[in-house]
């Protein structure tokens, strides 16, 4: 039998060595295309590019800092100035306070002094009836007739003044003797029309004794606990002059509204009552309130007294009340 002759074996034929060929080559390839960019990303890990990037961050940071303090002190600039102009506000306010304390003391003081010295005979009016005597003296005012209405203004804007006015219509009230009658009213206007409340109801004049005064307090009392609408003065005192008495104490805040006075301003409502009154009667006036909080209150009530032969008071009240 004849023998096969040895045969050589290959293990990587030409197919197979020209694919690792081609591998490699792509490798290769593949290699110097992405060497540039590891190589910029080695340079990135460095330590003075770490640096670099933390003062830039440190540089932003400072920007940003220094943007926000100066926000922060123009924000301070505008308050400083808020509160420099608030300051001058209520130092503007204080003068003025003061200044308005100081001419009611001066008032007040004029007034005592007047109640303490002898009425000079050329100054004193002319009695209505032949009386010779000051029969009625209230913090400086002071009348020879014995026949009082103490008339009460009940507009909106004395509400908050209660107390003062209470304490003031009491002193009034306390103030009578024996020889005066007594006629109490409060007026005021509102929606449904001018309004008049009396006591007695029957509008006459009641003899001053102790009972007298309990029931008129009360009734005053009363009266300040209705406050509202507006200062219809020129209708109470068309009624008030045609009814009793010889002396009017009018209690008010010096504002009449002129829509509830026929339109008159505080001048003309002035010389309208003067010539209803027609030297009849005498005028005396207290104003109460923050009457220096408002031009022309003073003037007014100061010339109503003047003009019908009164004398003119003022008494301060703590609270703002409504119309502050």
């Amino acid at each position: 039998m004849k023998r096969r002759a040895d045969r050589e074996i290959e293990i990587f034929s030409l197919s197979a060595i020209d694919l690792f060929a081609a591998a490699m080559g792509a490798f290769a390839l593949l290699t110097i295309v992405l060497m540039p960019y590891y190589q910029k990303e080695v340079r990135a890990r460095t330590p003075q590019n770490a640096i670099a990037d933390l003062a830039r961050a440190a540089q932003d940071s400072a920007r940003q800092n220094t943007i926000r303090r100066k926000a922060l002190e123009t924000r301070r600039d505008a308050a400083q100035a808020q509160v420099s102009q608030i300051r001058s506000e209520a130092q503007k306010l204080l003068e003025r306070l003061r200044g308005a304390e100081a001419a009611l003391q001066a008032k007040q003081a004029r007034a005592r002094a007047a109640a303490r010295l002898p009425e000079p005979v050329a100054q004193s009016p002319a009695p209505a009836r032949g009386k010779a005597r000051i029969t009625f003296r209230f913090l400086g005012l002071k009348t020879r007739q014995n026949d009082i209405v103490v008339a009460l203004d009940m507009n909106r804007c004395l509400q908050g003044h209660e107390a003062s006015i209470k304490r003031a219509v009491h002193r009034i009230i306390d103030s009578l003797q024996p020889n005066h009658r007594l006629l109490v009213a409060g007026f005021q206007q509102t929606d449904s029309g001018p309004h008049l409340y009396t006591w007695p109801r029957d509008g006459h004049l009641r003899p001053f004794t102790a009972q007298t005064r309990t029931a008129a307090e009360r009734f005053a009392d009363d009266l300040t606990h209705r406050f509202g609408g507006s200062s219809s003065m020129l209708n109470a005192f068309r009624r008030l002059l045609d009814g009793p008495g010889g002396a009017i104490f009018l209690v008010s805040d010096g504002l009449p509204n002129p829509r509830a006075n026929d339109g008159l301003s505080p001048a003309q409502l002035v010389r309208a009552i003067t010539r209803m009154n027609g030297g009849r009667k005498e005028i005396h006036t207290i104003v109460v309130g923050n009457y220096f909080d408002y031009d022309g209150t003073v003037e007014f009530m100061e010339s109503l007294a003047k003009a019908n032969g009164g004398q003119f008071m003022a008494l301060a009240s703590p609270n703002p009340g409504v119309c502050a």
